[in-house]
């Protein structure tokens, strides 16, 4: 967000940074007429040479804070496809060998003691 200057404290300007200061505090193109009305013909050049200096410090900053910005996430989140699960039927010899041998390892005299 870009705040505003604060308006110098300058009731008629005798120099052409003060001159191009107003301008650029000065909120519409109306505004900007009038206070450019007023420039004197021998001033203007260093005015206008202001403005622009300012206009690129602006400009400057505002690329930096852009950088400074975190980028934008446009990219959506992939999923992957939903698979049923593949039922594999068992052994049930193995299996229950394999329940024979656990019950016997629990069972065993080593295991008491």
């Amino acid at each position: 967000m870009q705040y505003a200057p604060a308006p110098p404290n300058v009731s008629r300007p005798r120099w052409p940074r003060q001159f191009a200061q107003l301008i650029l505090v000065a909120g519409d193109d109306a505004a900007r007429a009038v206070l450019w009305a007023k420039v004197p013909a021998d001033w203007r050049e260093l005015v206008q040479l202001h403005i622009a200096q300012a206009d690129g410090r602006t400009q400057q900053h505002v690329r930096q804070q852009e950088k400074l910005r975190p980028a934008v996430r446009t990219i959506t989140p992939t999923f992957a496809e939903y698979r049923a699960p593949v039922h594999v039927p068992g052994n049930a010899v193995v299996a229950a060998q394999h329940l024979a041998a656990l019950r016997a390892a629990i069972h065993s005299p080593r295991v008491s003691q």
